[in-house]
């Protein structure tokens, strides 16, 4: 028994489960597009008012006709039919006014919410943690949430309008043929109930389809990604990967097609069945009316007034059918657009957050911290104490996989420790608050960003609260050695990057990364932090660069990670990291006399230059 009612609650529940969608819809259509919404509400009210007027002005004229023509009293009066055809005109030409001006007040109300949804999307994408972009989960909670659609919440509130609209005039022409015969009813519904239930139970087949196969169609849209963008298309062409891309791209698509045709073929074969249901029930029952109007039980009118009624009778079945097949098909992928939105921040910042220290006397420590990304078997830091003093220029050497990128992470806590904590000026960065924590620091990644926009923008990005007219900018170039060569640039430092744009200028690789130096440059941060910094730079820049290093860092606190040895061997202090655990520290001299990790770097790195 227990067994039986939680199905049938199930069931109610699922039935319900669109309300709910549209519970949630509503106050959002109200706070972006709430003009519209009430313009759009009116109007399709008056489109319903309207439409049922016609319709009885139609019976109405068929009426006055056949009054007109059955008095029997010499030349008809044409007045009373004049009269009736003039009425009818004016509230059809009325109805088609509403409909226009409705379907421009939807389509602006479609756009705003739209714009809203999109804006609301980038917003929980802005907000997420770090871990979920590092997740297969995002990638198909964020493609989930993009074919859903940001018009469906409009579409929603459309569909329950229409849908409203077209209940009542089913129930008009439900009466109007009750009047004929009773038999016709029954017609009606049989034209109506069987095409529902097939919509939408194969709306739901769909979706489960569509669901499953989220992560194929984005395989495939990554291998259309890898044959299409300019990244890829030197090592294609040199590797004659084209053929071998295109076969991969060609399987997937057409394991969807092949499935997504099979659920069609199902789907079509049954509303061709139900469909020709319908249309037998109808011409029986059109055969009987015409049987009777032949023996004289009906009249002329009668039996046109069934053809019109009954043809707008089916367009509206078949409407209504969509109508709630559509609701419920919205419902689906609007709860995949809600389970986006519902992501929540994990590293949030506390009740009463404790101020960030200005200015940092201390520095930042990290004390037996350890680490393990979210799913993976091993810890990518175990046991890590360093001290990042301020002022100071601490360097970190590890080969690949020793776990630097991931402790710079920790730092800027992108991630928070699995074991031990990190303190700044001896507080635990988990009492500051995130985004004033993190704007401490400017961060040098391998894989920096390369913005195709204009030179000057691509160094504000550094400090996007700068004017973007600062002197600052310039100099921040000129710290970085990338002056020389904006100044060759068409437009110097207003120059357009990147040739994704007709008016943009390509540059080379070593040039985009002292872009990316100068943009943590011109940071308002007090701790430097740079990855890889000179991997693109030949020898002369590198040396260059690091001869005036200390001087650009203007008192601020620098951590360098770099595999060139050349690079930080002026540093205060020198971490050595190998498999996630630091196994040496001190400065250059200090490393090198104790004839360790470091030292082996360092020989085996010197051995091509000697």
């Amino acid at each position: 028994m227990a067994i039986s009612l939680m199905s049938g609650s199930g069931r109610v529940s699922r039935l319900l489960a669109p309300l709910r969608t549209v519970r949630r819809i509503v106050p959002l259509l109200w706070q972006c597009a709430r003009r519209w919404t009430v313009v759009s509400s009116v109007l399709g009210v008056l489109e319903v008012l309207l439409a049922l007027a016609s319709l009885y002005l139609l019976k109405y004229l068929v009426d006055v006709v056949t009054a007109t023509l059955g008095d029997g009293q010499g030349t008809p009066d044409p007045g009373p039919v004049l009269v009736a055809v003039a009425i009818t005109a004016l509230v059809t030409v009325a109805y088609l006014l509403a409909r226009g001006w409705s379907d421009i007040a939807r389509q602006a109300q479609g756009m705003l919410v739209a714009d809203h949804i999109n804006g609301q999307i980038h917003e929980t994408a802005l907000s997420v943690d770090l871990a979920f972009y590092e997740s297969p989960r995002y990638f198909d909670t964020l493609s989930r949430a993009r074919e859903a659609g940001a018009g469906r919440p409009a579409q929603v509130i459309n569909n329950l309008l229409m849908l409203a609209k077209n209940l009542v005039m089913m129930v008009a022409v439900a009466v109007l043929v009750l009047t004929l015969h009773w038999l016709l009813v029954p017609v009606l519904l049989l034209a109506v109930v069987p095409a529902l239930f097939v919509r939408l139970f194969f709306t739901r087949v769909l979706y489960d389809w569509q669901r499953r196969r989220t992560q194929l169609e984005r395989e495939a849209g990554y291998f259309d990604w890898l044959m299409t963008s300019d990244i890829h298309a030197k090592e294609a062409r040199l590797g004659r990967l084209g053929r071998h891309l295109r076969q991969m791209h060609s399987a997937l698509r057409g394991q969807v097609r092949r499935e997504r045709l099979a659920i069609s073929r199902r789907r079509t074969l049954v509303e061709v069945m139900t469909a020709t249901l319908a249309s037998v029930a109808f011409f029986a029952s059109l055969a009987l009316l015409a049987m009777q109007t032949a023996r004289g039980n009906n009249t002329v009118g009668d039996l046109v007034l069934f053809m019109l009624v009954f043809q707008r009778a089916q367009s509206l079945a078949q409407e209504l059918v969509q109508r709630i097949s559509q609701l419920y098909e919205d419902h689906l992928y609007l709860g995949l657009l809600f389970e986006f939105f519902d992501t929540r921040a994990q590293l949030t910042a506390p009740a009463v957050p404790v101020p960030v220290p200005e200015p940092i006397k201390e520095g930042i420590v990290l004390d037996r911290v350890g680490f393990t990304y979210p799913d993976a078997e091993r810890p990518a830091l175990s046991d890590i104490s360093m001290r990042l003093p301020a002022g100071r220029m601490v360097a970190l050497v590890g080969e690949n996989g020793s776990g630097k990128t991931s402790l710079i992470k920790l730092l800027c806590r992108l991630y928070d420790p699995d074991q031990g904590r990190i303190t700044l000026d001896g507080i635990d960065v988990r009492q500051f608050d995130p985004d004033q924590y993190r704007r401490l620091f400017s961060v040098l990644f391998q894989d920096y960003a390369r913005y195709a926009l204009s030179v000057r923008e691509n160094i504000r990005f550094g400090d996007i609260d700068a004017d973007p007219r600062s002197p600052g900018i310039e100099q921040a170039g000129r710290n970085a050695g990338a002056d020389d060569f904006i100044g060759r640039l068409r437009d110097g430092y207003d120059a357009r990057l990147s040739r994704l744009f007709d008016d943009g200028q390509e540059i080379s690789v070593g040039q985009w990364q002292k872009l990316a130096l100068a943009r943590a440059f011109f940071a308002d941060s007090r701790i430097v932090v740079l990855d890889e910094p000179t991997s693109a730079l030949d020898a002369n820049a590198e040396f260059e660069l690091f001869e005036a290093f200390r001087q650009h860092l203007d008192g601020r606190a620098a951590l360098v990670i770099s595999h060139r040895l050349s690079t930080i061997r002026n540093a205060d202090h020198i971490y050595v990291l190998d498999r996630g655990r630091i196994v040496e520290e001190g400065d250059h001299d200090t490393l090198m006399a104790a004839g360790g990790r470091y030292w082996q770097l360092f020989e085996r790195q010197g051995r091509h230059y000697r």
